[in-house]
């Protein structure tokens, strides 16, 4: 009761929300410091015609299926050769997969946790991708920096999302594309979808992946449920099941009940 009461609180509105989030994201590394715990999203199960077209992971690996999330993104980003930012790049594995797979000009990561960058610093060192402290809503980069901006389960907890969206625009060059998973309400992705449009960005993919995720919790269970008992002391382990989408969660059931949508967007700065 009293972890579903914190991560109520946790998704609540405004500034209070950032701190919220703030504090969970620099705790969480504490507690669970693991050197190959390099993701922090929901997970994704991708289809055999994904497989098909983007290529398949070692689905042996820890955490493979949140490692999907950002392959099945980043692969349709084409970004070979191309300058990558990551805002919300969290653990760092997301960003150090795209770096070391698919070959870009440079890969950037940026988190407003400083906890997340140091354990970037320490376990992703020799690796091409740099990883940075900074805010998503005042960037510390010069307009037209990056080709692709990716963006994985983090822009709900920014305090400004418009602002964020401006800034993508902003360091994003002219014909460069914003490529953004999240989990939201209906009326929160219209929401989104006003901020692209008011930014001067132009949505042309759309897709609800809530199945894709939901498939991946409900596989995933058994091994973060086995990994929360093992770490996570007794009075939090309520928060970190929610925080995880844990099956029988908050998040889960209104998922899994269309309460809530989990997407796939992509947004170009006109050329």
């Amino acid at each position: 009761m009293l972890g579903n009461f914190l991560f109520k609180i946790v998704r609540s509105s405004g500034g209070l929300r950032e701190r919220l989030w703030k504090l969970a994201y620099e705790t969480f590394p504490k507690v669970l410091p693991d050197s190959d715990w390099w993701f922090m999203n929901y997970g994704f199960e991708p289809t055999d015609a994904e497989r098909r077209e983007f290529g398949t992971l070692d689905e042996q690996q820890f955490q493979w299926r949140s490692r999907a999330m950002y392959h099945y993104l980043a692969a349709r980003a084409h970004v070979a050769g191309k300058d990558v930012l990551e805002v919300g790049s969290g653990r760092g594995g997301g960003l150090r997969h795209v770096a070391e797979t698919m070959h870009p000009a440079s890969a950037t990561g940026l988190d407003f946790a400083s906890s997340a960058i140091a354990f970037c610093e320490k376990n992703h060192t020799g690796t091409f991708a740099r990883y940075l402290e900074g805010n998503s809503m005042d960037m510390p980069f010069e307009p037209d920096s990056f080709d692709v901006v990716l963006n994985v389960e983090s822009c709900h907890a920014y305090r400004d999302q418009a602002l964020f969206i401006r800034e993508v625009a902003r360091v994003l060059r002219p014909g460069g594309k914003l490529h953004l998973v999240d989990v939201r309400a209906i009326w929160n992705w219209d929401l989104l979808y006003q901020w692209v449009s008011v930014a001067g960005l132009e949505l042309i993919e759309d897709v609800d992946i809530s199945s894709n995720v939901v498939t991946a919790i409900e596989l995933d269970e058994p091994t973060k449920k086995a990994l929360i008992k093992k770490r996570v002391p007794f009075w939090l382990r309520g928060m970190f099941t929610e925080f995880a989408g844990n099956v029988g969660s908050q998040l889960y059931e209104r998922l899994k009940n269309g309460e809530i949508q989990y997407r796939r967007i992509v947004a170009q700065r006109p050329a």
